[in-house]
């Protein structure tokens, strides 16, 4: 619907806008018809009711030829309104209006209808018109007016002819007059009369026409003086105008001089004043007309010369044909704008002399030129064709072929003026150097180029084909040559030419190689294109063939292909052979459900051979091996199987099987094979070598052919380290685990460099006073997808890798800067970090903790505590007291985290430099149930006192645990039961509210 309605809307604004301007032609129209009438009725007439010059007749034809018949509205009102001035009543005014206005109503679309041309420069066109435009619409009008004027009583009826005749002459000599200037007006006309070569031609003619008049009528002074020739210096001078200008300019001329001499007349002057006015009327009129009639008269003797020269002008234009006047005495040479338009040039440009013309020839045409132009040459009619090459004003030559006609002769013969035809054969001449370049090519192409008939018998063929075939010219002409004879059916050469026959048909055209014999009956390969040449018909006219000697070209391919899918030294397949045979193994594994060993083969200590030996020897034994292997291969019903060398002493065998214990029995066949020994020269002794041979089966293995190969090759290394001469099949389930536990520790070091990991605080508090002693940082990894994991989802799997180190250098340092914002903001508290056995035995463990502290803007040092586990601290003893030593002298302390579940001894734990026992929780949680983890509770905190370390209680759930490890000494405690550890941004505002044990007495949340 909205492009209804926009389709509507616009409709309506063309339809308004053609509605305006509708009215706009109608008011002009109507506009003009009546300032006509008003002039007309200004001119002295032969009776109250005719004008000798009634321009509102010629108005009103030439807006209903050029506007249209819709207009007849403007002309009718025009009508009216004059009528109307001249004393007659309305209705009778409307009347006289209607017989004016149907009249050339009816004449207008008529003359369309018969093709009138408004330039009337046909002598059709010409009688066209005056039968019609002035002989019958005028004495329509002007009976319809008398008609009317006579019934309504303002005209006696014994005056009604000679009424009726004065009428036609005033209509006839508007339309003359007034009518064919607007009729002929257009843009064409107007760039005529008023174009840069016309423009001041038409405007001093066009003076002269009307000063001439002037001046006569100026100094005429009675009706002796009618005839003065002054008078009709106009009438020459418009026949001029109108050859030079064309029939508007004329026309227009012809009407200022009317309205001057009705002027004149007028106003008592001229020499048309007479005692007898009708007398002088007649004259006025005989002049104005004659006026008139001259630029319809020259349009039609110039119009038909002036068709020609259109007629003649684009078949030139379009044969890209220039001409030129030569005066031979003078030497003056005038091109045409069509000769200048195709070298570029403008006419001044040029110039006009011969001598230049010839300077400006091709230095190697001039001569014949010269002779061309020789004006004491034989009368013949015309003289050439001579080739002729100009330069254009791009810089490039333009070829003409030039011929001369002598048009012009004196009494004795000699010639006065040519005329020079110069037609383009610029690319006749193109045509005829690629013809020349194409016989050139032909000759001396290196492909042979042989061309026959639609029967395929040769008509020519060029000397590369004599070369490549050893065939003559002379022997080949009119015989079919052997690749295009007939093949026996069912033949390869049979189907060829079926398949080059097809393509032919089809596309026209056929590309391919064909084997064919030399004349001294050697094989060529060829590479040959056959191309069809059809006629205007679409019949097969010709057959084309280009053909390229590839013999050996396909020998030089067979070697190199040869070089590269076989081993130089062996012969056997080499790797980019064996990826291609694996392919089609694998295909046939799956299609048959077979199993495929795939075996990677390598020497147990060639290169001792080869030290020993030489490297002859040890390429010797790589033949034999080679060759024993490929005698070593069987054929099934599935496959053969395959042995490649990929390098060195290292080798690939592809083993078909039908179970998991054949494909066993045949490398151990393989290994036996292998270990048999080599005689490598006569009266040596032989040389045994053994194998390692790594196997994989395929499809249990259900990998790429290159993952095979590797596994393959992982198993064999596997069989090295099991002591060589041997064979180890590959674990695809190990390998599995394997890749799945690097996956893991790859998503851990992603988790590491894409800022995952976090640390949450668990607050440690004094349980008897209430206050918050410090907190223990705690590793969380925040996953994407599984959200907060806990340590013991990663950390055993980096444990004993650098990862593991990675993420404890991350631990501390995330700890001790938020160690340094905590104190930096007031909140003192004690940071405990634990770190792992592995991250604590590294050599600059010390060191780097020494920069993380110094890094910090003020000192933390003393409220750092590192927990290590028992099991940490003792691994080596002596080294984990010196480090601990050293990060004591940082002011660092140490916490013996978990304490209790080691296997530590007294001895151990004195020589350790401990700050804090940590208990494990593990004894906490079920202190107030077993009697016996209460005892180990009760024993931590007395070995604590004995030390002098402050322990520290893990895992308190509970305000009655809390109460019960006040009673027996430990003060210090840390559990859910106090807080869950928390982020960061948390710890500040629960220090803040914590209100001492109390809160426990509420139930716990978990």
């Amino acid at each position: 619907m909205p492009e209804l309605r926009l389709f509507s809307f616009t409709a309506a604004l063309n339809s308004r806008a053609g509605s305006v301007q509708w009215v706009r032609e109608v008011s002009l129209v109507a506009l003009a018809c009546t300032l006509g009438g008003f002039v007309g009725q200004a001119v002295p007439a032969f009776g109250p009711h005719s004008s000798p010059l009634w321009p509102p007749a010629g108005i009103a034809l030439a807006a209903l030829m050029r506007l249209g018949t819709g207009v007849w509205p403007g002309v009718w009102i025009g009508a009216f309104l004059v009528a109307l001035s001249a004393g007659s009543a309305a209705w009778l005014a409307a009347l006289i209006a209607a017989g004016s206005t149907l009249a050339p109503a009816l004449a207008a679309p008529w003359l369309r209808h018969k093709k009138l041309r408004i330039e009337l420069d046909r002598r059709r066109d010409l009688w066209l018109f005056v039968a019609i435009g002035i002989g019958a619409v005028m004495l329509a009008t002007a009976g319809n007016r008398v008609l009317w004027l006579a019934v309504g009583g303002a005209l006696p009826w014994s005056q009604a002819g000679a009424a009726w005749f004065h009428g036609w002459l005033g209509g006839a000599l508007g339309t003359a007059m007034v009518g064919v200037p607007l009729l002929t007006l257009s843009r064409s006309s107007l760039a005529l009369a008023f174009g840069p070569s016309h423009r001041v031609a038409t405007l001093l003619l066009s003076l002269g026409v009307v000063s001439s008049g002037g001046l006569a009528f100026a100094i005429s002074g009675g009706a002796q003086l009618a005839l003065l020739p002054l008078i009709f210096v106009p009438h020459l001078l418009l026949g001029w105008l109108a050859v030079r200008s064309g029939i508007f300019a004329a026309s227009a001329a012809a009407l200022l001089a009317g309205v001057g001499a009705a002027w004149t007349m007028v106003n008592g002057l001229g020499p048309f004043q007479s005692v007898d006015a009708q007398r002088s009327l007649a004259l006025l009129w005989g002049y104005g007309f004659t006026l008139a009639a001259v630029p319809l008269l020259m349009s039609t003797l110039i119009g038909p010369l002036d068709a020609d020269r259109n007629r003649w002008g684009p078949a030139l234009d379009a044969s890209r044909t220039g001409t030129a006047d030569l005066n031979v005495v003078s030497g003056h040479l005038e091109m045409s704008p069509r000769w200048l338009t195709m070298l570029g040039f403008s006419t001044h440009e040029f110039g006009h002399a011969v001598g230049a013309f010839l300077e400006r020839v091709h230095p190697a045409d001039r001569v014949a030129v010269k002779q061309l132009f020789d004006p004491n040459r034989s009368a013949d009619a015309a003289a050439g064709p001579v080739d002729c090459r100009l330069p254009s004003k791009d810089g490039g030559w333009l070829c003409f072929e030039l011929r001369a006609f002598v048009v012009d002769r004196d009494a004795e013969g000699a010639p006065l003026s040519m005329v020079l035809l110069a037609c383009d054969s610029t690319e006749r001449h193109a045509v005829r150097e690629r013809q020349r370049l194409s016989d050139s090519l032909f000759e001396h192409l290196n492909e042979g180029l042989l061309i026959t008939d639609a029967q395929n018998r040769v008509l020519q063929a060029n000397p590369a084909y004599s070369r490549i075939t050893g065939f003559s010219v002379e022997e080949l002409l009119g015989t079919v040559p052997a690749m295009l004879r007939p093949a026996p059916a069912g033949s390869a050469d049979a189907e060829l030419q079926a398949r080059v026959h097809q393509s032919l048909m089809s596309t026209g055209g056929w590309r391919g190689d064909m084997l064919t014999r030399r004349r001294d009956g050697a094989v060529c390969s060829l590479h040959a294109t056959v191309s069809v040449v059809k006629n205007s018909e679409g019949l097969v006219q010709n057959h084309v063939l280009a053909l390229s000697d590839i013999t050996q070209s396909r020998q030089q391919i067979a070697q190199l292909q040869r070089q590269a899918h076989f081993d130089e030294l062996t012969g056997l397949p080499n790797r980019v052979r064996l990826t291609q045979l694996l392919l089609e193994a694998l295909a046939t594994s799956e299609r048959e459900g077979s199993l495929l060993t795939v075996c990677y083969l390598d020497l147990d200590h060639f290169k001792p051979v080869n030290d020993e030996f030489g490297h002859h020897a040890g390429d010797q034994l790589l033949l034999k091996l080679a060759e024993r292997l490929r005698k070593s291969l069987r054929t099934s019903a599935s496959g053969d199987d395959v042995v490649a060398r990929i390098g060195g002493d290292e080798f690939v065998l592809l083993l078909r099987a039908a179970s998991v214990e054949e494909s066993r029995l045949a490398v151990e066949r393989m290994l036996r094979v292998v270990g048999l020994p080599f005689g490598l020269s006569a009266g040596d002794a032989p040389i045994v070598v053994t194998a390692s041979i790594g196997a994989t089966l395929f499809p249990l293995d259900n990998a790429d052919a290159e993952t095979l190969l590797r596994h393959a090759d992982q198993a064999m290394y596997g069989a090295k380290q099991a002591g060589r001469s041997g064979y180890h099949f590959f674990d695809a389930e190990r390998d599995r685990l394997a890749v799945a536990r690097f996956v893991e520790l790859g998503r851990v070091q992603e988790a590491l460099d894409s800022q995952e990991l976090c640390l949450h605080f668990q607050p440690k508090v004094d349980m008897r006073d209430g206050k918050v002693l410090g907190v223990e940082a705690l590793l969380r990894w925040n996953h994407p997808e599984q959200g907060l994991l806990m340590p013991a989802h990663f950390l055993p799997l980096i444990e004993h890798t650098g990862l593991g180190i990675a993420v404890g250098d991350w631990v501390l340092r995330k700890g001790i800067e938020q160690l340094a914002k905590w104190q930096s903001v007031g909140l003192d508290l004690t940071v405990s970090i634990n770190v792992s056995a592995r991250h604590l035995q590294e050599p600059l463990f010390a060191s780097n903790l020494a920069q993380l502290l110094a890094r910090q803007g003020i000192p933390v040092a003393d409220r750092l505590v590192l927990e290590v586990l028992e099991t940490t601290a003792l691994a080596d003893i002596d080294f984990t007291c010196s480090l601990m030593e050293a990060c004591r002298a940082l002011g660092v302390r140490f916490a013996l985290d978990d304490f209790g579940t080691g296997y530590s001894t007294l001895t151990y734990l004195k020589r350790l430099p401990l700050d804090m026992l940590k208990i494990d929780r593990s004894f906490v949680i079920n202190m107030l149930n077993d009697h016996q983890d209460m005892a180990i509770v009760e024993g931590v905190i007395g070995l604590s006192q004995t030390f002098g370390c402050t322990v520290v209680a893990e895992g308190v759930e509970t305000l009655e645990q809390a109460q019960a490890l006040i009673e027996i000494g430990c003060d210090i405690g840390q559990g859910n039961g106090i807080a869950r550890a928390m982020p960061a941004g948390e710890v500040m505002a629960w220090v803040h509210n914590f209100g001492g044990m109390s809160t426990m007495a509420a139930p716990l949340v978990h």
